[in-house]
C-alpha cells in the first residue's frame, strides 16, 4: 500500500500527462471501470474508441453516468455507447418533468484491480481529456478509492439516472433547442442565400499579416507575387482586400473551376459593393468590358478581346496549376499592374514550377500546420485504420495507381461496412452529421451513396459531372440541420476552393498518392465554426508505397515531443490535435518508411520529372525551391558531386557541360555560383552576376543586378561603397582578378549560357537569403509557443525585427517591441566551439538554467547590468536552447535571474516560469539532468 494516498494530480498542461492518457491507461490495465461526468461527446469517445474495444476483449466492464445537464451531452455519441455490450451507461436527466432535479457537475474515474480514483474537473470531451487546463487528482489509498465508489453509486441509483435506451436518447434529444442553421464559423456573420458563409468585411489576422507584406513587395517595384495560405485563411478575401488597398478599377479573376469563379465574385461584391461592374466569362457568358472579369483559363485563352485589355490586377486562383502550357500562355499574354497568385499548396503533384511565374516572390506564406497552431483553423482528430481489404501490390502503378483498376478494388460491401463501424464509433462533433468521403474516382463515389442508401441512410454523390446549380443545391442541403442528407461521397470536386463550414467528418476512403492533394482535402473540414471544437478524419490505411505520406503531411516538426506524439513514427501533431493509429497501421506505416529511396535515386528522379513537366530545355538548380521536400544543392553536391554531375548522370549534358565536367575555371565558377557564400548582403552575389552579364563592364552589370531583381534594393550600395572585392577573391580565388573574370572562365562557357548558368544556381541563395532577411512575417513576443523550436530569423521574427546577420548573429540580442525584451540563444553542447568559447550551460532538473555569459560580461558592466537588472528595468528575458551548433533553439520561455557569480564570464541561475516536461528534456538530450549539475 502506498505511504500517499493522493499523489499525483493532472491538469493537461502543455507537454505533461493528459486525463487522456488516464483513461486509457485506465482501460488498458484495469478490470473495472466507473465513471461519471457532466458532459459526454464523440470528441472524447473516438479518441479512446480502440481503447476501450480492447479493453471490452479481454472481458472489462465499463459503468457510465451522464447527464443531459445544460444539454452538451451529445446523443449520438450515447447511441454509439449503446453499440459497446460490456458498457452499461445510465443518464442523469437534469431536466425532467415529474422529478426534482439538481445541477450535475460530478467529475469522477473509479478503477478496480488496480484500484485507484481521480476526481477533479475533467468532462469526457476533447477539452476535458486532452486540451482544456483541469485539475485532476489521483487517489490510492483505500479509505478514499472506496468513498469515491460510494458516491458513485449513489449517484447511479438515483430516481433522475436512469438506464440509457434508444428511445430515451431520442427523448432527450427532442429537448435540445434547435438551431436555425449550424451558423458562422468564427469571424464571420452570416449566411447567404446560397448557403455560402459571408465573411465580415474586414481582413482577419493572417489576412492582415499578408496585406502588409504585399505593400512591402509593391514598394520595392515587384508586380509578381504569391500567397501560399493553407485552406480556410481566405485567400480569396484577401486578394479583394488587396485589390481594393490599390484601388483597383480593373481586374481579371481567373480559375478553371466554376464553383470557384461564382464564389470569388459574391466574395469581391461584398468587398467592393456596388463600386464596381461585375462581369463573366463562362458558360455562355462574355462580360469582357466589365470592370472585374471573373473567367476560366479556356474561356479568356480564347478571347482576343480580353488579351488586349490591361488590367489593374490579376488574381489567378489555385496558382499551383498556373505552369500548366494553358494558364502560362494567358499569363504572358495578359498585361497588369500586379499578379497575384493563390494556393495552399505550391507544389505541384506534376513536378511544374510555379513559383518563377512570380518571379519566386512569396509574400506571405502559412501553411496548415502553423495555421492550426495559431487558433486560425479547426483542430483534427485523425483516425488511421488498417485496410487491409484490399491488395494494392495487385493494381498497376503508373506514376499512380490505375485509376479504373483501383475503383474496382474498393468497391467492396465489407469496406462499406468496416467504414460505417468506424464512423459510428469516432463520431462527429457538431449539432448534425456532416461527412464528406474521397472516393478513387466517379464510379467509387456513386458506389458508395448507393451502398448506404441500401442500408437506410441518406446520401449523395457528387462529381465534376455535375453541373454547379445541382452541387450547390446539393451542398446547401448537407449543411441545414433540418435536411436529413449526412453523408457526400465526392470525386473530382472539393479538392480545393470551396468553402462548406459545417463539415465536422472526413473519410479518405482511396490510397493517398500526394500528399498536396491530401492537404487540400482535408481544409474541406477545417474551416472554424462555432458548433464544432474538432474536425474528425478517418483514413483507412493500405499497405502501399505511399502510405507514408499522409501522416507525415500532419507532422508538426517543429513542436516539442510529447503525449501527443506516436512514438513508434516520431510523429506529433498540431496544438488541439490527436493522430490515433491502430497496431496494424503504425506496422504498414514503419515498413513503408523503411523502404526508402537512396539519395541519388531521389536526386535523379526530381530532376527527371522537373525536366518532363517544365517547360524550358533543361531545369537549374532554382527550380529546387519549387517544392520543399525536393533536395537541396549541397544533397546534389553529396549524391553527383556538382549540378553538372546531376545532368550529365540524367544524359541531360550539353557539350559544353561534358568538356568541363572534369574541373577547370569554368566548372569552379559554377561550383562556387551554387554554394551559400554565407554572405551578410547581397552585394558580392550581385557583383558576380554582374560579372556575367556584362563581362565587358561588371560596374554596370552590378547595376543592372538591382533592376532584375527590383526587390533587392532595400540592400543597395553603390559597387564603390560595396568593398566586394575581398569576398570575391576569397569565395573565387585566380576566376577573379579585381576588374572581372578571367577570360579562360568566358572561353569555356558558351556566352549565351554564361549568365542563365549562374544566375540559375545564385537565385537558390538569393532567394532563400531575401526570405531570411526580408521576407519574415513580423509577429510579437507573445505569438510564440512554448518548447517550440526556431531558427534564428524565426526567432527575430516574434520580436518585431527582420533577421539581419550582421546584428542578430549573437548569443545575447535586446529588442524594443511591445516592451524590453533581451533574447538569449545559448547552446547545451559548445564543444565544437574553440577553447574559449566553451562556455558551460546545463539544465538543472525541469525548473532552472545555468548559463555562462560572454567573456566581456561582467556584474558592473552595461552588458552584464542588463542581465542581472532585468526586473528593475522592465525588461523580460526570453530563453532559448540548442542543443547543438546546427540544431534549432527550444524556447523554454520567460526567464528571471536567481543567483550570479563571478564576471567575465557571469554564471547566471535563472528561474524557469515554466517546466520543462521530461519529452523536452529528453529531445535536448538531458534525459538526466543530475549528471550535467555535477560537472559545474
Amino acid at each position: 500500500m502506498p505511504t500517499q494516498t493522493s499523489e499525483i494530480i493532472v491538469g493537461n498542461l502543455p507537454g505533461q500527462r493528459r486525463m487522456l492518457d488516464v483513461v486509457r491507461g485506465a482501460f488498458r490495465s484495469a478490470r473495472d471501470v466507473s465513471i461519471a461526468v457532466s458532459f459526454f461527446r464523440y470528441s472524447g469517445l473516438g479518441l479512446v474508441a480502440d481503447d476501450l474495444r480492447d479493453f471490452e476483449q479481454r472481458g472489462g466492464s465499463l459503468r457510465l453516468l451522464v447527464s443531459t445537464y445544460m444539454c452538451v451531452t451529445q446523443p449520438d455519441a450515447l447511441r454509439a455507447v449503446l453499440g459497446f455490450p460490456n458498457v452499461t451507461a445510465r443518464l442523469h436527466l437534469a431536466c425532467s418533468e415529474g422529478l426534482k432535479s439538481q445541477g450535475f457537475h460530478a467529475k469522477m474515474y473509479v478503477t478496480h484491480e488496480p484500484s485507484e480514483c481521480w476526481v477533479g474537473s475533467s468532462n469526457f470531451t476533447k477539452g476535458g481529456l486532452s486540451t482544456n487546463i483541469e485539475a485532476n487528482l489521483r487517489h490510492v489509498g483505500a479509505v478514499e478509492v472506496s468513498a469515491a465508489q460510494r458516491l458513485f453509486e449513489q449517484l447511479w441509483s438515483r430516481d433522475d439516472a436512469v438506464p440509457l435506451t434508444m428511445d430515451l436518447i431520442e427523448a432527450y434529444e427532442r429537448t435540445i433547442p434547435k438551431q436555425i442553421s449550424l451558423g458562422p464559423p468564427i469571424g464571420r456573420s452570416l449566411l447567404d442565400a446560397r448557403g455560402t458563409y459571408v465573411a465580415h468585411v474586414r481582413p482577419n489576422a493572417a489576412q492582415a499579416e499578408a496585406l502588409d507584406r504585399l505593400k512591402e513587395l509593391r514598394e520595392s517595384g515587384e508586380r509578381r507575387a504569391a500567397v501560399v495560405a493553407a485552406p480556410g485563411i481566405g485567400k480569396t478575401f484577401l486578394a479583394a482586400f488587396d485589390a481594393r488597398a490599390r484601388n483597383a478599377r480593373s481586374l481579371l479573376f481567373l480559375s478553371n473551376r466554376l464553383e470557384h469563379l461564382t464564389q470569388a465574385q459574391r466574395t469581391f461584391q461584398q468587398v467592393f459593393g456596388d463600386s464596381r461592374v461585375f462581369g463573366e466569362l463562362y458558360g455562355g457568358q462574355a462580360e469582357i468590358e466589365a470592370d472585374f472579369v471573373f473567367a476560366t483559363v479556356s474561356s479568356a485563352s480564347n478571347s482576343a478581346a480580353l488579351l488586349t485589355r490591361h488590367f489593374d490586377y490579376i488574381v489567378v486562383d489555385e496558382f499551383h496549376h498556373a505552369a500548366a502550357n494553358s494558364y502560362r500562355a494567358l499569363i504572358d499574354q495578359v498585361t497588369s499592374g500586379f499578379l497575384l497568385g493563390l494556393t495552399a499548396t505550391p507544389e505541384r503533384q506534376d513536378g511544374h514550377d510555379v513559383l518563377a511565374l512570380c518571379d519566386y516572390n512569396v509574400a506571405y506564406e502559412v501553411r496548415l500546420v502553423e495555421a492550426i497552431n495559431r487558433g486560425w483553423l479547426l483542430p483534427f482528430h485523425y483516425f488511421g485504420i488498417s485496410d487491409d481489404s484490399v491488395d494494392y501490390s495487385a493494381i498497376p502503378w503508373r506514376s499512380g495507381f490505375d485509376p479504373e483498376q483501383l475503383e474496382v478494388a474498393l468497391m467492396v460491401e465489407a469496406r462499406v461496412d468496416a467504414m460505417l463501424e468506424e464512423c459510428r464509433i469516432r463520431g462527429f462533433d457538431g449539432p448534425k452529421r456532416v461527412t464528406v468521403g474521397f472516393c478513387a474516382g466517379v464510379r467509387h463515389a456513386r458506389y458508395m451513396a448507393e451502398a448506404l442508401m441500401k442500408r437506410g441512410l441518406e446520401a449523395c454523390a457528387v462529381t465534376g459531372a455535375d453541373s454547379v446549380a445541382d452541387r450547390e443545391a446539393i451542398y446547401a442541403r448537407l449543411q441545414d440541420p433540418s435536411d436529413p442528407l449526412e453523408w457526400l461521397f465526392v470525386a473530382d470536386v472539393l479538392n480545393e476552393g470551396v468553402d462548406l463550414p459545417a463539415i465536422n467528418c472526413l473519410v479518405f476512403l482511396r490510397p493517398t498518392e500526394s500528399a498536396t492533394i491530401f492537404i487540400q482535402q482535408l481544409g474541406r473540414g477545417l474551416r472554424l465554426t462555432p458548433h464544432s471544437e474538432v474536425l474528425t478524419v478517418l483514413d483507412f490505411v493500405g499497405h502501399h508505397r505511399t502510405a507514408w505520406l499522409a501522416v507525415d503531411a500532419l507532422n508538426d516538426r517543429a513542436a516539442p515531443r510529447g503525449p501527443t506524439t506516436v512514438r513508434e513514427l516520431d510523429i506529433t501533431p498540431p496544438e488541439g490535435c490527436e493522430i490515433v493509429l491502430d497496431a496494424r497501421t503504425v506496422e504498414i506505416l514503419e515498413k513503408v518508411r523503411r523502404f526508402a529511396p537512396s539519395r541519388k535515386d531521389v536526386c535523379l528522379a526530381t530532376y527527371t520529372r522537373l525536366k518532363g513537366e517544365l517547360d524550358i530545355a533543361r531545369p537549374q538548380l532554382v527550380d529546387l525551391l519549387s517544392d520543399s521536400e525536393m533536395p537541396t544543392p549541397s544533397e546534389v553536391r553529396t549524391a553527383f558531386g556538382s549540378w553538372i554531375g546531376l545532368r550529365l548522370a540524367a544524359g541531360d549534358g550539353e557539350p559544353w557541360e561534358r568538356q568541363i565536367a572534369a574541373g577547370g575555371p569554368a566548372f569552379d565558377l559554377l561550383m562556387a555560383a551554387e554554394k551559400d557564400w554565407q554572405a551578410q548582403r547581397v552585394y558580392p552575389y550581385a557583383a558576380l552576376w554582374g560579372m556575367c552579364a556584362r563581362p565587358e563592364d561588371p560596374i554596370a552589370g552590378y547595376e543592372a543586378f538591382y533592376e532584375r531583381f527590383p526587390r533587392w534594393q532595400v540592400e543597395y550600395k553603390p559597387f564603390a561603397e560595396s568593398k566586394v572585392a575581398e569576398t570575391l577573391k576569397r569565395k573565387l580565388g585566380d576566376l577573379f582578378d579585381d576588374t572581372g573574370l578571367v577570360d579562360t572562365v568566358l572561353r569555356d562557357i558558351p556566352s549565351d549560357r554564361l549568365l542563365p548558368e549562374v544566375e540559375g544556381r545564385l537565385q537558390y541563395t538569393l532567394e532563400n537569403d531575401f526570405r531570411l532577411r526580408h521576407g519574415g512575417i513580423l509577429r510579437r513576443p507573445a505569438d510564440l509557443g512554448l518548447h517550440r523550436s526556431y531558427s534564428r530569423p524565426e526567432i527575430v521574427n516574434h520580436f518585431g525585427s527582420q533577421y539581419d546577420p550582421a546584428r542578430h548573429n549573437k548569443g545575447v540580442i535586446r529588442f524594443e517591441t511591445e516592451g524590453s525584451h533581451t533574447v538569449i540563444i545559448t547552446k547545451l553542447d559548445t564543444s565544437g566551439a574553440v577553447e574559449r568559447h566553451q562556455y558551460v550551460n546545463a539544465l538543472m532538473g525541469d525548473s532552472q538554467f545555468l548559463w555562462t555569459s560572454k567573456n566581456q560580461q561582467a556584474q558592473d558592466n552595461s552588458a552584464g547590468r542588463e542581465i542581472i537588472e532585468h526586473r528593475q528595468r522592465g525588461n523580460t528575458l526570453h530563453l532559448f536552447v540548442q542543443r547543438g551548433s546546427h540544431s534549432k533553439a527550444t524556447y523554454l520561455g520567460v526567464v528571471d535571474v536567481v543567483a550570479v557569480e563571478g564576471d567575465r564570464p557571469m554564471r547566471v541561475t535563472f528561474d524557469l516560469r515554466e517546466l520543462v516536461p521530461a519529452a523536452v528534456l529528453a529531445q535536448l538530450g538531458v534525459v538526466d539532468p543530475s549528471p550535467e549539475i555535477r560537472k559545474l
